[in-house]
């Protein structure tokens, strides 16, 4: 198995936001690459360049418009950088970043895998079928954690305090 350690496309978008991502962008970047990685295993091909711009700007939100409700602005985002890449269905990048936390099923394959993908990542492997735990062993072996959950834990608590009656402001049914 190869692992694709890099992209172009979430390289250039995660450059344009160093600054905000500040000291999380070697987690982030980790966590959007084992997440891409995970997706392609999942569709058996190499993701989309729709798909790569997706997987940059999923969870961007949460530092460029310093919100833990953050699936709006970091879909924003697709209509920021598209054009840089020429990507020109907006409409499904935006679509893979709005229901990467859905609970419920999507009829669309590409939809679909990057919501499993994202779940695999977001449990630290825990919940990782239907691949195989070696491929996710493989994949972290070359893109370690950093101590991106810790930061999401952490944020969380903090949002939970603050707004108990919606904690979880990007799970969408």
């Amino acid at each position: 198995m190869i692992v694709e350690t890099s992209h172009p496309i979430v390289d250039a978008v995660l450059d344009q936001h160093r600054d905000a991502l500040g000291t999380q962008l070697p987690a982030y970047r980790n966590h959007v690459l084992r997440s891409l990685n995970y997706q392609g295993l999942l569709l058996g091909e190499q993701v989309s360049d729709a798909a790569a711009l997706a997987w940059a700007i999923h969870d961007l939100g949460v530092w460029t418009a310093e919100t833990w409700d953050y699936l709006e602005p970091s879909a924003d985002l697709a209509d920021v950088h598209a054009a840089e890449f020429g990507i020109t269905d907006i409409a499904a990048v935006r679509r893979m970043v709005l229901d990467h936390h859905r609970l419920r099923r999507n009829d669309n394959r590409v939809v679909e895998t990057f919501r499993i993908a994202d779940r695999i990542d977001a449990t630290r492997g825990r919940l990782y079928r239907p691949l195989a735990r070696a491929d996710i062993d493989t994949v972290v072996g070359q893109l370690p954690y950093l101590g991106f959950h810790t930061y999401l834990a952490r944020r969380a608590l903090t949002y939970a305090v603050a707004h108990p009656l919606r904690p979880l402001p990007m799970v969408r049914w």
